[in-house]
């Protein structure tokens, strides 16, 4: 179980990680879809690694399947779908958007600061400026889900499927 535990380990790093640039205006927003990718990767091998290692395993994990509730059944295919289509094929189906974040003054985050005088005409109002960060989700049964809360929930899913076959008799 040591290499089970090490790869839950090993997922919960990246999506620290994929928080840490998700948080971020500046820099290299390239790095989120290695994260993602790295954590996609280390969660799917939880599971692999539990049915190779543990001959009792595959039965235990048809019957605790079937206590999920429809929701968690479905963000854990998506994730192994999502998963094989970034390994496998063209990459993750996680969408992007823009976030506008308005600025005055000074805007500061982990990647930089920004720091926005109020030149111009005097009695022209000037707008703000903005700064536009990324936002990352997917669309689970067609639902937009952002990217970390289904991330973290399918994080979760997998401590509890490893915790609940440890305490299995």
């Amino acid at each position: 179980m040591q290499k089970v535990d090490k790869k839950l380990r090993e997922a919960r790093f990246f999506l620290e990680k994929m928080a840490e640039r998700a948080a971020m205006a500046f820099g290299d927003h390239e790095r989120f879809d290695f994260y993602l990718s790295a954590f996609l990767s280390a969660g799917r091998s939880v599971d692999y690694r539990l049915r190779h290692t543990s001959p009792t395993y595959p039965a235990f994990r048809a019957a605790w399947d079937k206590s999920l509730s429809a929701d968690e059944t479905e963000l854990i295919k998506f994730m192994v779908d999502d998963r094989n289509v970034e390994v496998h094929e063209a990459g993750s189906t996680r969408r992007e958007e823009e976030l506008r974040i308005p600025v005055q003054g000074i805007y500061e985050d982990a990647s930089g600061t920004l720091t926005v005088s109020s030149g111009g005409v005097p009695g022209i109002p000037v707008p703000p400026a903005q700064i536009i960060r990324p936002t990352y989700s997917f669309v689970v049964c067609g639902r937009q889900v952002a990217a970390l809360e289904a991330c973290g929930t399918y994080l979760g899913l997998l401590e509890r499927v490893v915790r609940d076959y440890r305490n299995s008799p």
